[in-house]
């Protein structure tokens, strides 16, 4: 609709006549597309958690085994930081069309590629689809969530990521007697990206709607000038350093564990992966709703602390039953860390950096998966036990313990709802869903401090998107 006869809203909480109201929803056609796309796109990830085993089965010296595994997630993290400038909501759905050719391509060519090179280029094309896909993705999540449901909205939305990783590696050791090899189990996702493509269509006109009733502002590409006056703020520092340790230490779980398993007896390998996400699962959709309403700081320091200590004792499991045992604890923290993290991140990012900081997070994710299975074939390679290699892992996770400390993220706890909120700012004009009849869309909000301009400038067009283009703090 026209931006001239947008009003501010009242206040958060207060339907158009000032009183108060239910938050939106986030169980929206958009929501649960993306849903529906992230759980078939993570399922092409998922299933390479054996990678590591095929690339020993194809006789691939042990020195460019990790390389191999790092060279798809290294491929992502040198294309994000970029990818994020270019990113807005209208042009979000045409990236991920992009980005689910480049993966399906890639995924249809491991069948064939048995030589290092071969691999290396396929591993490339594959880490660019992905990126491309997922960075499209997020700039529409990070569009649609409202703002006092953000931590429920990460949390049910990560659901659709650990599904994949639930479900899928005891359904490739299961076929996978009845397959030529590990390669043709790769292609087998390439069919999954179909229905993807299906959903890409009404969820474009959708998302291109719904930009044309929001702030000016937040369809602004953000300038380099504002993204390194962002990445100067503590707070956004320290959320990326945590989400790149907490990465890097669960992504060498996730390609080790497999022959650990194996070693101690594990019949179907793949089944820790599915008690680990099914308590990861359980506890989002039972307690995600909460996780708004408590001291997100605090919470992440305990479950930080869970994951640093438990998971070294992995390399002391000793028989299967005791290490699926561990799995539903690792599950347990991971549920709570990674929503808490991107949660945190939506709440102290301003408008404009909301789509590239929440890409940021997942450069760290890229970083992580990158530094993990990195590191840890180069010592599997050098004679390491996968308990050295576990204990590895857990002093990763232990060593951004102090930065998730909630008083390390601007002073103050990382537990604002809507009823903390100031109502006044950019928070007054937090209605990111589709206004019904008789009521205006207001534009996407920014969190923590108000920053770019005030409920004062709302019916100011120059005024309020001076800030952004000066590229600076003015609240």
């Amino acid at each position: 609709m026209n931006q001239s006869n947008t009003r501010p809203a009242p206040g958060p909480g207060a339907g158009p006549s000032g009183l108060p109201q239910d938050p939106p929803s986030i169980w929206t056609f958009e929501f649960m597309s993306l849903c529906a796309i992230s759980v078939l796109a993570f399922c092409n990830i998922a299933i390479f958690y054996s990678f590591y085993s095929y690339l020993t089965e194809l006789g691939i010296p042990p020195a460019w085994r990790g390389p191999l595994l790092a060279l798809e997630p290294f491929t992502a993290l040198l294309v994000r930081p970029f990818l994020g400038r270019f990113l807005t909501l209208g042009n979000s759905v045409r990236f991920m069309r992009v980005g689910l050719c480049l993966a399906t391509v890639a995924l249809l060519c491991y069948p064939f590629t048995t030589s290092v090179l071969l691999l290396a280029l396929v591993r490339v094309l594959h880490g660019m689809g992905f990126v491309i896909l997922v960075g499209g993705l997020m700039g529409v999540l990070t569009a649609l969530l409202p703002r006092e449901k953000s931590a429920q909205g990460f949390g049910l939305f990560s659901v659709t990521i650990l599904l994949p990783y639930a479900l899928m590696p005891p359904f490739v050791e299961l076929v996978l007697p009845y397959l030529p090899g590990h390669g043709a189990a790769y292609a087998l996702a390439a069919p999954l990206m179909l229905p993807a493509f299906l959903l890409l269509r009404p969820l474009g006109r959708r998302t291109r709607a719904l930009a044309l009733t929001l702030h000016p502002s937040h369809l602004l590409k953000p300038s380099w000038v504002e993204v390194r006056q962002g990445l100067r703020d503590p707070s956004v520092f320290l959320l990326i350093l945590a989400n790149l340790f907490l990465v890097a230490g669960h992504s060498i779980v996730f390609f080790f564990m497999r022959d650990f398993a194996v070693l101690l007896g594990a019949g179907n390998p793949g089944m820790f992966f599915t008690y680990a996400n099914a308590a990861t699962i359980t506890l989002r959709v039972t307690c995600g709703h909460l996780l708004d309403r408590v001291d997100k700081g605090r919470l992440l320091f305990f479950a930080f602390l869970e994951l640093a200590v438990l998971v070294p004792l992995f390399g002391w499991a000793g028989i299967p039953l005791v290490l699926f045992s561990m799995a539903v604890l690792y599950g347990s923290g991971i549920a709570l860390s990674m929503p808490l993290l991107n949660s945190s991140m939506l709440q102290v990012s301003p408008p404009n950096l909301r789509a590239y900081n929440a890409n940021l997070m997942m450069v760290a994710v890229d970083a992580g998966f990158f530094a993990g299975p990195f590191i840890g074939g180069a010592l599997m390679a050098a004679g390491w036990s996968h308990a050295g290699l576990f204990c590895v892992s857990g002093g990763f996770i232990a060593a951004p313990i102090d930065a998730v400390d909630s008083r390390k993220i601007r002073g103050r706890p990382l537990n604002i709802t809507a009823d903390a909120a100031p109502a006044r700012g950019p928070e007054a004009l937090w209605t990111p869903h589709w206004p019904g009849p008789g009521q205006e869309a207001g534009g996407l909000a920014g969190v923590g401090n108000a920053r770019g301009f005030s409920s004062a400038d709302a019916r100011k067009p120059r005024a309020r998107l001076a800030p952004f283009k000066r590229g600076k703090e003015t609240g």
